[in-house]
């Protein structure tokens, strides 16, 4: 684990104001086995029940497993009796091509059922990430069917309940996709949604959207409206440069500011871009009554409305890493 060691205590971490409350309730969708923690599935199930048992439990979300490690996970869950039932967020197989989705995802779905069954109550799957084949959004008509179907096979499914995100791929379209993304997974007709993803960062400098197209993925969801999640690359809450990588990796406060003050103020691409590139911690306030960037506010009513129903979740590969940092800010106090 590449992360500074930040060991679990009995001592819960204090936000400093509601709105820093709002901010990390169940934010982290722990995602462990992903770089750059890259932790082996031993390793991150047992950082994560000690996160699930501990006094910042509330922060937690679900553990974000690949399909391909049920089998293993639930030899884990059998022989670790702490704090059953376990949430995941399945991750199902992803398909090169459209063609190829449906079977795939129904064969993944019945795998899901077999470990929920086999565990006898001790699992819940409440989350999927799917990821869309390329080309998925380059036409309006297939992008509205190929969300509709995937929306029909999970509603047919034991999972119909379940909160389910579909992340776009971004290619050089990316800018014409991004509205045929929102409006064909807004226009399914099944009570089961799809909820928008979108990647933040990797293991290299192509894996990071530009402020610009991170922006307007916010400003397309503020406008449908339609929530989403972002994935990797936002372990820290401010935007800063990754010297080792020759990259800049995005903020998680960054994003959550940007959405609910883009959302507030209907701002523009580029104001919202502005605040995700925003790289001043003092930039970013809480207070009493709500957050502020510079000269625009929203309230703690608006900040929690908008962690509801816009920016739902970010996955993180650690829970340590972004606490250090917001007691190090100041936000959080022991």
């Amino acid at each position: 684990n590449p992360f500074p060691s930040f060991m679990e205590s009995n001592i819960p971490s204090v936000p400093r104001f509601s709105s820093v409350k709002t901010l990390l309730n169940g934010l982290f969708d722990y995602a462990g086995l992903f770089p750059p923690a890259s932790l082996s599935l031993g390793a991150a199930f047992e950082e994560y029940v000690g996160h699930r048992s501990g006094p910042d439990a509330w922060m937690m979300g679900p553990f974000v497993l690949p399909v391909g490690m049920l089998n293993e996970m639930s030899h884990l869950v059998l022989n670790t009796p702490e704090q059953a039932p376990f949430d995941f967020d399945v991750l199902p197989r992803a398909s090169a091509t459209i063609e190829s989705l449906e079977e795939s995802l129904k064969e993944d779905l019945e795998s899901c059922a077999r470990f929920v069954q086999g565990l006898e109550g001790r699992a819940r799957i409440d989350m999927f990430e799917i990821r869309f084949p390329p080309q998925t959004f380059t036409d309006a008509s297939q992008a509205v069917k190929v969300v509709a179907k995937v929306s029909e096979i999970f509603e047919a499914s034991e999972f119909n309940s379940a909160s389910v995100f579909g992340e776009i791929i971004r290619a050089s379209s990316f800018d014409q996709e991004v509205p045929l993304f929102f409006l064909a997974l807004a226009s399914s007709p099944f009570k089961q949604k799809i909820w928008g993803k979108i990647r933040c960062g990797g293991m290299g400098a192509d894996d990071f959207p530009t402020p610009s197209q991170l922006a307007q993925f916010i400003h397309t969801a503020i406008h449908i409206p339609f929530p989403f999640k972002a994935t990797a690359g936002l372990h820290h809450p401010i935007r800063h440069v990754i010297s080792s990588q020759n990259v800049v990796m995005h903020g998680f406060l960054n994003v959550l500011f940007a959405t609910s003050l883009g959302r507030t103020h209907q701002l523009g691409i580029a104001e919202i871009a502005a605040i995700l590139e925003d790289q001043n911690p003092d930039s970013f306030v809480f207070s009493p009554s709500g957050i502020h960037w510079k000269d625009l506010f929203a309230s703690n009513t608006d900040f929690i409305r908008d962690r509801r129903n816009l920016s739902l979740s970010i996955g993180s590969c650690s829970l340590n890493e972004p606490r250090a940092d917001l007691l190090h800010l100041g936000w959080l106090s022991k």
